[in-house]
């Protein structure tokens, strides 16, 4: 009796050519999943990892001054992470900054707007000043000038004014009253003053501040009064002002002049006058040089005292050009 293999079955290349692409289809899904698994915010963390790299590095590079590519990255996080409105706002308002600073003013009046309708917060009058900023720029004029009503009122409010103080002028709906014209000669020297005694001279003068006016509207748009130079010398300047008035009252005006002083004073330093000269005759000048001798002591003790009651160090050696490394 011979004995025979039992027939195998014959496989189909078919079923062959299945396995294969289901073997395929698995290894794919597998490593499809282990890249979402990898790209999934980690433990405590409310952003996705790349999100949060795009972020922490265009804040290095905006430090860095590469404003482009940190706006390029800022957009990618936005997009990516989606973060919550305030957060949002924050970050398009730098976005808009940094298109701004590039001379992208139409990008950056994309960004501004988006964080105002978000609400700024505590960004409200910057963003404001940078809309109106980019408008004027982009020389929309007008939607400029709309702005600004959003922004606080450059002019003081307005009060009653009496009849004898007509309107000279208007710029839009601001009235421009004589006396506020005038005003500015007080801040003048008198012999610079005396220009603007005319009628030709009050034309010019009324000219003058009405050009000032407009420059100054022009500067605020673009942010001039932000300036830092700007604000170095508004503070330097605020500074001697408050100075020479805290002097004017505090010092100069509490100088008394005795008539029995001014005398005395008069005759130890009749050389300062014309020996013929009787006091009378010589009197303005006396007390004008009497205040001043006093007002100089007052304030020479006023100094001294401030110098004795404070913690004041100072080294003068070091004013000198060598330590200057002159």
């Amino acid at each position: 009796m011979e004995l025979r293999e039992p027939p195998r079955p014959i496989q189909s290349p078919r079923t062959d050519t299945a396995a294969r692409w289901l073997l395929v289809v698995i290894v794919v899904l597998l490593v499809g999943l282990f890249v979402y698994l990898l790209l999934q915010p980690g433990k405590g963390s409310g952003q996705p990892w790349g999100a949060e790299r795009s972020r922490e590095v265009a804040a290095k590079l905006q430090a860095a001054g590469a404003l482009d590519e940190a706006a390029v990255l800022y957009e990618d996080y936005m997009v990516a992470a989606n973060p919550p409105a305030g957060e949002r706002a924050r970050i398009a308002f730098s976005l808009g900054t940094n298109y701004m600073q590039s001379g992208q003013y139409d990008k950056a009046l994309r960004w501004f707007y988006e964080a105002e309708t978000l609400g700024a917060g505590e960004l409200g009058d910057e963003l404001s000043s940078r809309i109106v900023h980019c408008l004027e720029r982009l020389g929309r004029h007008h939607a400029a000038q709309a702005a600004l009503k959003n922004r606080a009122q450059l002019q003081p409010d307005a009060t009653k004014r009496p009849e004898t103080d007509p309107v000279v002028a208007r710029i839009g709906q601001t009235e421009i009253r004589r006396s506020e014209v005038e005003r500015t000669l007080d801040d003048l020297p008198p012999e610079l003053a005396g220009n603007f005694s005319t009628p030709a001279g009050q034309q010019e003068l009324l000219k003058k501040y009405v050009a000032d006016e407009l420059l100054w509207r022009k500067a605020v748009k673009l942010e001039y009064d932000r300036d830092p130079e700007v604000e170095r010398r508004q503070a330097w300047a605020l500074k001697q002002l408050a100075v020479a008035r805290f002097v004017e009252v505090e010092v100069l005006g509490k100088i008394d002049v005795d008539e029995a002083d001014l005398r005395n004073f008069f005759e130890a330093n009749r050389d300062r006058y014309e020996k013929e000269v009787s006091f009378d005759q010589a009197r303005p000048l006396v007390e004008r040089d009497y205040r001043l001798m006093k007002m100089q002591s007052a304030y020479d003790d006023l100094i001294d005292t401030e110098l004795a009651t404070q913690e004041v160090e100072m080294y003068p050696e070091r004013m000198g050009e060598e330590a200057l490394g002159h």
